[in-house]
């Protein structure tokens, strides 16, 4: 295993210093890993105890491991190339301009504010996200938004006839045999996250994965670090039978599908660069403060589970010491 000494320092200083209340971390290298886990579960209204094995919500990286996995698998069997206009699966929605891989590298520039959102009933959420208007953004400019995959997770209803969760169960979790991956897990087996000074067990942080239940493609999956160093092995190519569609899909996601003069991006994952020799990385995060960052050329990885929003949700040094953290594995990942 190579040194990551800097690293995991800086990671464990998240604990000491108070900045979130325990961490659940790894380090991959080829078929080796390094795990730790340090700190607590919660600290309000009761201290317990971190396990190893504790799940966590893991917010927006449900973007890439639930809803973008079955489009992946769509794409790997040829049933769909990205390229089909989002108005073919919701004619309801009317700009044909905007295409699956305008969702899934956010360039649709659709409008994501609604009014009231999270007084919306799941019905009445559903319709506005539908008739979002397409701003001047389009093609012009990578904003991250839920709402992408939220859409993205319509289409995959509207193709299975099934929602998006119980698809991402069937189609992806139960085939890669992860016994610790749901959208409905146990509580008393999760890390608690805190909203609106609401302590929340086992129940999505994210208030549109409340509202949208089942059909939420953009947050409300639970996993604990085995399940994800399992997963993460298969875009390493480590393993490369474990995800259910083939390593030459795979090694499409470490490539970045923006233009030239767009913010670099691949489908659904963001980039970060080798130092040295600028290949990409794939890296994504979670509001709720998760983290994976993977290096398919040198076959390693770096895996961050915190419930930075406990026991508030207030919480921006966590985003700047995260930044930090990422770009000292950068840097010791290159030597």
């Amino acid at each position: 295993m190579s040194n990551y000494s800097a690293t995991q320092t800086l990671i464990e200083s998240m604990v000491s210093e108070r900045i979130v209340p325990g961490v659940n971390y790894a380090f991959i290298e080829n078929e080796q890993s390094f795990t730790s886990t340090i700190g607590f579960a919660s600290i309000y209204p009761t201290v317990t105890q971190l396990s190893p094995f504790a799940k966590y919500d893991l917010a927006s990286l449900t973007k890439v491991l639930a809803t973008e996995n079955i489009l992946l698998k769509l794409y790997d069997q040829g049933k769909i190339n990205f390229s089909e206009p989002l108005h073919d699966f919701i004619p309801e929605f009317s700009d044909k301009r905007v295409r699956l891989y305008h969702l899934l590298t956010h360039t649709s520039g659709i409008a994501g504010w609604i009014p009231n959102r999270d007084q919306l009933t799941h019905d009445d959420l559903l319709d506005s996200l539908i008739h979002l208007p397409v701003t001047s953004e389009f093609e012009h400019k990578m904003r991250y938004s839920d709402t992408n995959f939220i859409l993205l997770g319509m289409v995959i209803t509207k193709i299975y006839g099934q929602s998006i969760q119980d698809v991402a169960m069937k189609e992806i979790f139960a085939p890669m045999g992860l016994k610790h991956t749901t959208f409905s897990p146990i509580k008393k087996d999760c890390v608690p996250t805190t909203s609106n000074d609401q302590i929340l067990q086992g129940i999505a942080h994210d208030p549109k994965a409340r509202q949208l239940g089942k059909d939420c493609g953009s947050a409300g999956l639970f996993a604990n670090l085995p399940d994800l160093i399992t997963i993460s092995n298969g875009y390493l190519g480590i393993d490369r039978n474990i995800l259910p569609f083939g390593q030459n899909t795979v090694s499409q996601l470490f490539e970045n599908k923006n233009p030239i003069g767009l913010k670099a991006r691949s489908w659904g994952w963001d980039l970060r660069f080798d130092p040295q020799e600028h290949y990409p990385l794939i890296l994504h995060t979670g509001y709720t403060g998760t983290l994976m960052l993977l290096d398919r050329v040198k076959k390693t990885g770096l895996i961050i589970l915190t419930n930075r929003v406990h026991p508030t949700g207030h919480n921006q040094i966590f985003l700047t010491i995260r930044e930090k953290i990422i770009q000292s594995f950068l840097k010791e990942n290159d030597q």
